[in-house]
């Protein structure tokens, strides 16, 4: 059917359209949504023409992103230079506009994680003080909703909504918070529940979100690192002396036995080999791998190693691909760092900003335990570039020219 068969976009591409026909050939281990975002146009075009036309809605959305970095920005900022920093940078960001481009969740998964936030962060700088309101829980139930539907689309989200009621806590007190939170909780549990059944009445299988925890504790515990299923698959089967079975809940029990094993036979080298693997992720910026050539570390490290003269540097310079490698590095890095920055210059508005700090410790304590790639981390760059934006907007409102007044947060960090 696809000119190009095999890998993760082949498979989104091949499940999703079996999904939408009700025709799938087997449990599916990940959650619908983005099954159906690409199912639903090979249905109503061929297939070179519905690929085009699953790109063209990803821009789409990955401009209603930006819309939603911008409003993020200037919530937590104050500011509206802090959102247009923010949404600026997303629009120019080269890994953004690359991704956009992929058959893969993370543009649908931002999307709704960015639009999410704001809607919970909006309903909660608007109510701070009010008295509870219909209203507010209505919005309330609209996240749960929101952020079940970023969970079906990528599962690692699945716990979070637990944070986001002890948040509510710390904002309303016991009695209004937890009201609000059981309102969140409930609206994700209800939006979760009918893939579970849908799988339960099918396949006979108990799946909450998606399946694969399991797999993915155990391919970080084996710190093999993903080399496609059937290699996975043949690893177990030596570890375990014994064929993998067939059924997909035989399987993820399999996959936890291996992972304790790993773990519990060497706490101490678990704990190292999680570390660099999650540093790795960090460090290491999504999207370089998009261009073909040598990697622009080790070409780094060539030149550092056997060369450090200005004439190797300039070689190093005319490599394939070195500019759009080091832009995505400086895009990467410098959102960090910026956003590092931002989280302390809007501590006061706390209540707003919370959740998003949240969220990034929640995804990296996540991807502790579980197997981790750069690709896995990129929603966190949105989130990095909200605060990032605040600290460009500080920074640009310190300039010796400035086009507009320096906001409240300037004044009161000034």
């Amino acid at each position: 059917m696809y000119s190009e068969r095999g890998g993760d976009s082949w498979w989104y591409l091949e499940y999703g359209l079996g999904l939408v026909r009700n025709a799938e050939p087997a449990v599916i281990p990940s959650g619908p949504v983005y099954l159906v975002f690409v199912g639903i146009p090979q249905l109503v075009a061929e297939p070179g023409t519905a690929v085009l036309l699953i790109r063209l809605l990803q821009a789409v959305l990955s401009t209603l992103t930006c819309y939603f970095v911008y409003r993020l920005a200037w919530l937590i900022g104050r500011d509206a230079r802090s959102g247009l920093v923010a949404a600026a940078v997303l629009a120019v960001s080269p890994v953004f506009i690359i991704e956009s481009g992929q058959i893969f969740t993370e543009t649908l998964f931002v999307f709704i994680l960015t639009g999410g936030f704001w809607l919970y962060c909006a309903t909660i700088d608007r109510y701070q003080a009010a008295p509870l309101k219909p209203r507010q829980v209505l919005l309330m139930a609209l996240v749960g909703v929101v952020f079940g539907i970023a969970t079906l689309t990528r599962a690692v989200l699945l716990a979070f909504p637990l944070g986001l009621g002890i948040h509510l806590v710390m904002v309303y007190g016991w009695r209004r918070g937890l009201q609000l939170g059981l309102t969140v909780l409930v609206a994700f549990i209800i939006t979760l529940s009918p893939w579970t059944i849908y799988n339960r009445l099918k396949w006979g299988q108990t799946i909450i979100a998606a399946q694969g925890f399991a797999a993915f504790v155990a391919l970080g515990a084996m710190d093999n690192g993903w080399q496609g299923p059937q290699q996975t698959d043949t690893l177990l089967e030596q570890q375990s002396e014994a064929p993998l079975p067939t059924d997909p809940g035989e399987q993820q029990q399999v996959y936890a036995e291996a992972a304790s094993n790993s773990i519990l036979s060497d706490i101490p080298g678990w704990l190292t080999s999680r570390v660099n693997q999650l540093s790795n992720a960090i460090l290491q910026p999504h999207g370089t791998v998009f261009f073909p050539g040598d990697s622009l570390k080790d070409m780094t490290s060539r030149w550092l190693s056997t060369d450090r003269s200005m004439s190797g540097l300039f070689q190093l310079m005319r490599g394939e691909n070195f500019w759009p490698k080091l832009a995505i590095y400086v895009f990467h890095y410098v959102g960090i760092v910026a956003g590092l920055i931002g989280m302390w210059l809007v501590r006061r508005n706390w209540r707003v900003a919370l959740p998003m700090v949240g969220f990034i410790a929640y995804s990296l304590l996540a991807h502790f335990i579980l197997y981790v790639i750069p690709r896995y981390l990129f929603p966190l760059d949105s989130i990095w570039w909200v605060f990032g934006g605040v600290s460009l907007a500080v920074l640009l409102n310190r300039a010796p020219l400035r086009m507009v007044q320096p906001s409240p947060l300037v004044e009161k960090v000034s």
